[in-house]
């Protein structure tokens, strides 16, 4: 056997030798957003309102999401448009959030800021975000609110979980943080709800470097959520209600506002995702034809009423069964072996942490919450377990080469499995 045919991580060599890191970004700034920033700098460093680039932004989303909200709100992160959110969705102590059991820590945290209570739910096995079903059976008489995260980009199944919100009356708050272009029968998910947030972090397919953005059609929310994270030019200009306007001055105490740079990159950004969008598509389709080959991976699945937008990862699940019940930490250290950017997953599944583990409340101390117990045999359990998380391919067609370089890499393993078995086997004892 040549070194080629015999595994990286046994001695062979490798599949793929490009130098890491293969997914890089953001991309890097063209002249025009540079000359922007440089020409805000000479200009205004201040946050006037939502004046200048960032009410240039909220318009732009708006568009972005086909019009089919009327108001934007822009924030320091996305954290802070969901902490806007859920207080301008009615969160207070004794109410409860019904959210993912899987999915990034900050999509559901902010609720322990306002005392409120947080239940966790099982996930849907194709979309990984909300299952339908598990939803309505952990439906208290405290639930007040549902939180919905298109995880990883996948819409979830809209239809019915505004079918359950309406049977039992709760707000809807869609976080789609991971779902920026992501469309659930043709109409842009964060158009659904009662609010939806956008993070605009740096990893984000638009991004800012920081920054988040509230949107909603509900004008008693716009109101609420403006007063939350600005105050004085922006709260007299945008808040609606008289009463609540007359907190202008102050807002509601915090100042989570987003400033003009951020705003310029996030402006420049969301300009170049329509071209990007179609390139990474381009790039993971052809990517999930190749890994059909690979009977240990299980194809990601995009029904026919969705679109996957901006395709935060690319994360097919492992089949340890098909790979003689080599750990996915074996497959994965054989795969990097081979050259390959990968690993697993970074968010565990929240009842395992602290924050949402522990029956007190860390930020008031003395003051109960509801703890969620781990849940071994859910769906959001196997996903946690067998997931892999690979790049996103974004340049079409100058990343063909590698992405054919990673599926052969996975064919390698395939054709090894005896070999890379016998070595977990030996290694684990």
């Amino acid at each position: 056997m040549t070194t080629a045919d015999k595994l990286a991580l046994l001695g062979g060599t490798p599949a793929i030798d490009r130098p890491l890191p293969h997914e890089i970004w953001p991309p890097r700034a063209d002249e025009a957003e540079l000359a922007a920033l440089t020409e805000q700098r000479n200009t205004d460093i201040s946050i006037k309102g939502n004046s200048g680039p960032i009410g240039q932004l909220e318009a732009e989303f708006l568009a972005f999401l086909d019009h089919g909200v009327r108001y934007a709100v822009t924030f320091n992160s996305g954290t802070s448009a969901l902490l806007a959110a859920y207080f301008a969705l009615g969160v207070r102590e004794g109410v409860e959030v019904a959210g993912p059991a899987l999915t990034y820590h900050a999509a559901l945290s902010p609720v322990f800021a306002l005392r409120g209570d947080v239940v966790l739910v099982d996930i849907d096995p194709v979309s990984r975000g909300l299952d339908p079903k598990a939803l309505e059976a952990a439906i208290t008489e405290n639930t007040r609110v549902v939180t919905v995260v298109h995880q990883w980009g996948h819409p979830c199944d809209m239809d019915a979980i505004l079918g359950v919100a309406e049977r039992y009356g709760l707000r809807v708050l869609e976080d789609c943080s991971h779902a920026h272009g992501s469309r659930y029968k043709g109409k842009p998910v964060g158009t659904f709800g009662d609010a939806a947030v956008f993070s605009l972090q740096a990893n984000k397919a638009v991004y800012a470097g920081e920054g988040g953005i509230l949107v909603t059609d509900d004008a008693l929310v716009q109101d609420r959520a403006t007063l939350l994270g600005h105050y004085r030019d922006r709260s007299r200009d945008s808040v609606i209600d008289e009463e609540l306007r007359s907190h202008w001055v102050t807002g509601f105490g915090l100042k989570l506002r987003m400033s003009p740079f951020n705003a310029i990159v996030a402006r420049h950004s969301l300009a170049a995702f329509p071209a990007r969008k179609e390139a990474r598509h381009r790039c993971l389709r052809h990517f999930g034809e190749l890994l059909r080959e690979v009977d240990y991976l299980e194809p990601i699945t995009v029904p026919d009423h969705v679109d996957m937008g901006a395709w935060y990862g690319y994360k097919p699940l492992y089949r340890p069964e098909a790979l003689g019940g080599v750990p996915r930490s074996v497959l994965i250290e054989a795969l990097r072996a081979e050259g390959m950017e990968v690993g697993a997953p970074s968010g565990p599944r929240l009842a395992t942490l602290p924050l949402y583990a522990r029956p007190e409340n860390p930020l008031f101390p003395g003051t109960p919450k509801r703890a969620s117990a781990p849940e071994p045999g859910s769906q959001a359990a196997h996903v946690e377990q067998h997931a892999l998380s690979l790049p996103t391919f974004t340049d079409w067609p100058e990343d063909v080469a590698l992405i054919e370089a990673y599926a052969e890499a996975f064919r390698k393993i395939g054709r090894h499995r005896e070999a890379l078995a016998a070595h977990a086997a030996e290694t684990s004892r």
